[in-house]
This record gives C-alpha cells, sequence and structure tokens, in this order.
C-alpha cells in the first residue's frame, strides 16, 4: 500500500522530530502565505473598478486568471520537483511570488496589474501541489498524515478567509497597493525559512534495502524511533544538498506523464470533487461585493471583508482540524476492527458529516441572502458552508495522498488544473448570472451541484478497494523509465 521506511538516515522519514517540525512549520508559513494572495483584493473589488476605470466582471478576473496560472504551476511544480527535487521548486516559486507581489504593488495599469496576478499564480503552485501532499508524504507515516493534511488545509483555507478581514483595513485606511506590499514582505519571510528548515525531501527508497520484510501494513512503524543521521557541514544542510539517491527523470516526459492518471477513477474522482467543493471559496469572494455593498445590506469595504473573513474563517478552521483528527480517528478504529489491516477507504466515513453541512449551508445562504435577512444569520450560514469545504477539501487530499502514495503531487497537480479551470470559467459568469436570477437561485443551484457530487463518496466507500485492485492490475501507477 505505500513505501516502508528505509534505514538510511537520510531517509526523511527517519529525521529527528524537531528537524520534521520545522519543515511542517515552514508548510505552514508558505501555505498561509501563499492562500493569502487569491482573496487579497475581494474587499476592495468595487474601489478597484473605480480606480481602474473597469467594470465589476474585469475586475473579478484579477481572480480568475491567477486561479487559472494557479492550476498551470500546480502540475508543472509537481513535474519539475521528480526531475530537480522540491526544494528547488519551493524556493523558485517562492521568489517568484515576492517578485510579482512587488510588481502588483507598482502596477500603474488594469494590463499590468492581471499580468502580475497571472505571475502570481504561477508562483503559487509549489505550496499548493507539493506541501499537502507529496512533502507530507514523504516526512510523516500514514497514522501522522491526516492531521498533518488537515492542518495543512485549515493553513490554506483560514489564509483565505482571514485575509479579507486584513485587506479590507488595508485597503480602507491605505490602498490595495499597501496589500501586495505587505505580501512582499511576508513572501520574505518564507523564503528565509524555507532556505533555512526545508532540506530536500525526494527520497527513493527503492534504491535501499526495505527495514521490514513482508509487512503488513504501516501500523508497526507508528513507534518506530527517530534514528540520527551523520554529521554534515552546515552549507550543506543550508544548501539540502544531502547525497541521497534522486531517480533520474526527463523533464518532457515528466510534464506528460502524470495526464495518464487521468485513466484512474479515484484520481478523476478526486479532481472533480477538489474543483467543485474548493470552488466556494472563490465563488464566495466574487460575489461578495456585489450582494452586499448592494440594498438592502448597505455595507461598505470593511464590513465586507468582516463578514467574509470572520464567518468562514471560523467555519473552515473548525472543518480542517476537525477532519484531520476525525480521518486518523476513523482509520485508525476502522483498521482495528479489520485485523490491523489499513485501507484508505477508512478515512471516506468523514464525508459524511461534510455533505450534511454543505446542503444546509448552501441552501441556508440562499435563503437569508434573498430574504435580506441580518448580516449575522448569513455569516452563520457562510460559517455552516465553509465547515463542509474545510472538512471535505482534508477528506479529499488524506484519501488520495493514500492512494496514490508516491503519486499524490502529481494527482494533486490534476485537481488544481480541473479546480482552476472550473473556476476560470465560471469567473466569466458568476456576477452575470447572479444579478439575472437572483441569490436564491444562485446559491441553491451550486449548492445543489456540489452535494450531487459529493454523494459519489458512498459508492467509491463500497467499491474503492476493487477500484484500486483494477488499477493496480493495470499499472496505472507505474512509471515509465
Amino acid at each position: 500500500m505505500a513505501s516502508q521506511p528505509s534505514k538510511s538516515p537520510l531517509d526523511p522519514i527517519n529525521w529527528s522530530r524537531t528537524r520534521k517540525e520545522l519543515l511542517f512549520a515552514t508548510i505552514v508559513l508558505g501555505s498561509c502565505a501563499t492562500g493569502s494572495l487569491g482573496p487579497l483584493l475581494v474587499p476592495g473589488f468595487a474601489v478597484m473598478a473605480a480606480e481602474l476605470t473597469v467594470d465589476l466582471t474585469s475586475v473579478t478576473l484579477l481572480n480568475g486568471s491567477l486561479v487559472m496560472a494557479l492550476g498551470v504551476s500546480a502540475y508543472l511544480c509537481s513535474c519539475f520537483a521528480m526531475c530537480y527535487g522540491k526544494r528547488v521548486v519551493y524556493l523558485f516559486t517562492t521568489v517568484l511570488l515576492l517578485a510579482s507581489c512587488c510588481w502588483a504593488a507598482a502596477s500603474r495599469s488594469y494590463a499590468s496589474l492581471i499580468a502580475s496576478r497571472v505571475f502570481q499564480g504561477l508562483g503559487m503552485g509549489g505550496f499548493f501541489a507539493l506541501a499537502g501532499t507529496a512533502s507530507i508524504n514523504d516526512v510523516f507515516l500514514v497514522y501522522e498524515r491526516g492531521l498533518r493534511v488537515g492542518l495543512w488545509n485549515f493553513a490554506v483555507i483560514v489564509s483565505v478567509n482571514i485575509t479579507p478581514v486584513v485587506s479590507g483595513y488595508v485597503i480602507s485606511e491605505l490602498s490595495w497597493r499597501w496589500s501586495f506590499w505587505l505580501e512582499a514582505i511576508l513572501f520574505g519571510v518564507v523564503l528565509a525559512a524555507v532556505f533555512l528548515c526545508f532540506p530536500e525531501t525526494t527520497f527513493d527508497r527503492t534504491a535501499v534495502e526495505p527495514s521490514i520484510e513482508n509487512p503488513k501494513s504501516e501500523i508497526t512503524d507508528i513507534a518506530r524511533s527517530d534514528i540520527s543521521a551523520p554529521s554534515r557541514s552546515i552549507i550543506t544542510v543550508l544548501l539540502g544538498h544531502d547525497p541521497r539517491p534522486l531517480p533520474s527523470r526527463n523533464i518532457l516526459l515528466a510534464c506528460i506523464e502524470p495526464l495518464s492518471l487521468l485513466l484512474h477513477p479515484i484520481v478523476a474522482w478526486g479532481c472533480i470533487m477538489w474543483a467543485v467543493t474548493f470552488t466556494w471559496r472563490i465563488l464566495i469572494g466574487a460575489v461578495a461585493s456585489q450582494i452586499f455593498t448592494a440594498p438592502p445590506f448597505n455595507m461598505g469595504t470593511v464590513a465586507v471583508g468582516n463578514l467574509t473573513g470572520i464567518a468562514p474563517f471560523i467555519g473552515s478552521a473548525l472543518g480542517t482540524v476537525m477532519g484531520g483528527w476525525l480521518c486518523d480517528l476513523s482509520s485508525r478504529t476502522m483498521a482495528a476492527r479489520n485485523s490491523g489491516i489499513y485501507e484508505p477507504e477508512f478515512r471516506l466515513p468523514v464525508m459524511l458529516p461534510a455533505i450534511v453541512t454543505m446542503a444546509v449551508g448552501a441552501f441556508g445562504l440562499a435563503a437569508a441572502v434573498s430574504r435580506g435577512l441580518s448580516v449575522i444569520v448569513c455569516g452563520v450560514f457562510m460559517a455552516i458552508l465553509n465547515y463542509a469545504v474545510g472538512m471535505g477539501c482534508t477528506v479529499i487530499v488524506a484519501y488520495t495522498n493514500d492512494v496514490c502514495g508516491e503519486r499524490a503531487g502529481d494527482a494533486f497537480g490534476l485537481a488544481m488544473i480541473a479546480k482552476s479551470a472550473f473556476a476560470f470559467g465560471l469567473s466569466f459568469v458568476f456576477n452575470q448570472f447572479l444579478t439575472k436570477y437572483g441569490s436564491m437561485v444562485f446559491f441553491c443551484t451550486f449548492g445543489a451541484v456540489t452535494v450531487g457530487v459529493m454523494l459519489s463518496t458512498l459508492p467509491l466507500y463500497m467499491f474503492g478497494k476493487h477500484i484500486r485492485a483494477w488499477a493496480d492490475r493495470h499499472g496505472l501507477f507505474c512509471r515509465s523509465k
């Protein structure tokens, strides 16, 4: 089911606990910074439309272009990481983010600003495509991953939610340009953390002798003690040049090969689920100013930022943390009842509360907005909806991580492309659809689609093991030489 730790002290799974936690802290910091870029301008959409003399749809495309570039970047980052290692990808994308934030802050036209957003999207792929999948799989054992994935997802989604609160004040008191200057400073800190605390984690365990013969599962590895690595010069450590086995790959083949994973039903399921579920974050941001600055709400920039930040923050925080904890609890409990044999499908029951809360949140928000109920009521339903998004996304990533193993980065890159293409296409119609049909039809339509897609988890829980066996027989996870 998954690669066993080797005897090598260079194997990341054998690193000291301190080294692992510093790396994971860097993942969380980088993911927070990266996640904040998307909704950075949301509270100021109306202000920016007036300043740049463009319509609201054009301002919304500032996010749409970033999302589409992110999809491309997420896919390519996984490919380049396979050939050149993950550390190089993290360093390069962080430098790109720092530079593009400075560009956006200094831009003087809509064309320049949207171009900078494209480059920001290209830089976001490292911490979005690799951090929560491949890097966590490299360093942590299977029963440690669920909570880690939940915390990574927590960092991403919570930063998405809290950013409008902060940027609303920044845009109101300073300007939207200062939002980008502050982001540039933050990415400077992230770059230093990556350089100091994020060594290369790619390790080819097939090149060394496994430490356990004929294991039944990774359960026996949980109590495994840390193994100290041999001493190395500080320069070697900082540069990430540990003498570890790295697979030799052709970059062109690495960029084409992941597409074959779409033949795997579980990978295709993950792409569709991630695209539909995570797009709620983009959807709310795209229409928030349109809904809440108009009657009967008549809210200002700061108030819109608070509403679209605080309520979703609470829901996302609870959903992601509970999702990760419940994933690990469910897998441990069901494995114990299964004679100690773990199956990835043991994580899927956690999707049930996500489905219920998604229905309550989406349909409740539709009714609250269409009837002009109080902002507090709207905020409560936003929190419930984001609880579902946080928990659902955590389950999707945790399950596909376990199924895909070393191909998790490739699979998540495909999911990011699917999400980006889906959200980018919808960004052209969000505002017009809401204007034409009203909030009740708008939220109920997307809510029904989301619940319908999430219900596909039920047959996957029943037949997932058979699907994985079929995929293994056909070698769908095998790499070309």
